[in-house]
């Protein structure tokens, strides 16, 4: 470990930013993981080294600057600067050099994360303002995802020759275009110039990767009145794809592109904007690993201190009810429901094996006009994840799962109760939702998973979401 930092400290003050200049760094702040990724068996696995970019920009802020500006050089660079770290460590690692096994991983790449800013729209945009001025731009975003594809294969690279000359060469594939770009003349360096525009593919180099289309939203909590929430495709590659489901509250850090959608003889040529990921983040807010500030912290002792040593505990809740749905006076007996349906319960698993939840559902019923819906709202507010419909203008296909086809694929897109997954769902007038409709959420309330089949994909998701009803009596 001291020879291989010491390689590193030596290069950093002498090399220009460069494969040289990255490998030093991923030397210097990520040895145990180098070590860890050549001592892997599988030579032909996909790997990932995850690295901070403010740890990054720490090191050289050169590098930083050129990942935000010139992402695709950039990227290939963190890539080639992990190859070159693996080489260092295979050289200066006596224990490594010791074991038969340990070799370079071709197919290991840098995944860049730290990214997200709150309030830095030039890094960290809401998806309904990224615009065609970030096409090509690195930066990150948050959503939650609605819809997840079929893994796929993408011929990536192939080998092509030259039908005139035979100068062989590779070329890649243009996701942009959805096929493999091939030079306008053959690109070889000869003296004599070859004008050869045939290329022939050689059968058998073709280099495949897995691929996958999600698709995500904005988070509800985040928009304004009236504003429908925006999505976008993000195209996951490698060990990427499959690591997130519908639901999931993810940050995602990759490249703005452009994709061609099919064209026909007569139609207009229509582009999409979409995001090339280059890593995910997971951020499912449950109630067990929500953050508290520490000055919360010192606050809610201090006020519980008070209230015990004035020997009347119930005064302290009585004021916290009093300011839960402040602009509703009294109510009492509806502010106390709420707020234990907020805090909810404690999930526990019996010696069976049986599962039993910890959300406590709610519904309300009250005379028009004595503000159920200014309840429904201040609690969606209140929790950390929410989904908020109407009874009204929702079906089953939309509280549960919908089916829709994708490029002559079925895939499934998540309704109100899977995205509210982890949180609470609102649902206003709830005896406008039909009978048949409503059988369909009881399994989703007290078995917490929803289980599906349909256009031949059945599967089982979670919702594990607290459900809040709204109505009139009857």
């Amino acid at each position: 470990g001291t020879g291989i930092r010491a390689i590193s400290r030596r290069a950093s003050r002498t090399m220009p930013p460069s494969a040289e200049r990255i490998a030093s760094f991923l030397l210097e702040c990520h040895a145990d993981e180098l070590r860890r990724m050549v001592d892997e068996e599988e030579e032909s696995a996909q790997y990932s080294l995850q690295v901070s970019f403010l740890r990054l920009c720490g090191f050289d802020p050169a590098i930083g600057t050129m990942l935000l500006e010139e992402p695709k050089k950039t990227l290939q660079l963190l890539d080639d600067g992990l190859a070159e770290a693996q080489n260092k460590v295979l050289q200066v690692d006596s224990r490594i050099q010791e074991n038969a096994r340990s070799c370079r991983k071709p197919w290991a790449r840098v995944r860049v994360q730290g990214i997200h800013f709150q309030d830095v729209e030039r890094v960290s945009p809401t998806i309904g303002s990224i615009r065609s001025i970030h096409c090509g731009r690195f930066l990150s975003v948050a959503g939650t995802v609605i819809r997840t594809g079929l893994v796929k294969m993408l011929e990536s690279q192939q080998l092509f020759e030259c039908t005139k000359c035979k100068h062989k060469f590779n070329a890649d594939v243009s996701l942009e275009l959805g096929k493999i770009s091939l030079p306008a003349k053959c690109p070889s360096d000869r003296p004599n110039p070859c004008k050869g525009v045939n290329f022939k593919g050689i059968e058998g180099t073709q280099i495949h990767r897995d691929y996958q289309e999600i698709k995500i939203q904005e988070r509800n909590q985040g928009l304004s009145v009236s504003a429908v929430p925006r999505s976008i495709v993000v195209v996951l590659e490698d060990d990427l794809v499959d690591t997130c489901k519908a639901g999931d509250d993810v940050v995602i850090t990759g490249t703005v592109m452009r994709q061609w959608r099919r064209m026909f003889p007569g139609s207009r040529c229509d582009l999409d904007l979409s995001l090339l990921a280059n890593s995910l983040q997971v951020k499912n807010e449950h109630k067990s690993k929500v953050e508290v500030e520490s000055e919360t912290v010192q606050i809610f002792q201090d006020f519980w201190r008070k209230q015990c040593e004035a020997k009347c505990p119930l005064a302290g809740r009585n004021a916290i009810l009093a300011s839960i749905c402040p602009q509703v006076y009294g109510l009492f007996s509806v502010k106390l429901a709420v707020a234990l349906m907020l805090i909810g319960g404690v999930p526990r698993t019996a010696s069976n094996g049986t599962h039993i939840r910890g959300e406590v559902h709610l519904l309300l019923v009250g005379d028009p006009g004595t503000g159920k819906s200014q309840f429904l709202k201040y609690a969606a507010k209140l929790s950390p994840r929410s989904v908020l419909t109407t009874g009204m203008g929702s079906t089953a296909a939309g509280l549960t799962v919908t089916a829709q086809r994708d490029g002559g694929e079925w895939v499934l897109e998540a309704g109100a109760l899977v995205l509210g997954d982890g949180g609470l769902c609102c649902i206003d007038e709830f005896d406008g939702i039909r009978e048949a409709d409503r059988a369909t959420i009881h399994e989703a309330m007290e078995q917490q998973t929803l289980s599906v089949a349909k256009a031949g994909l059945v599967t089982t998701l979670n919702t594990r979401t607290t459900v809040f009803g709204v109505t009139n009596p009857k």
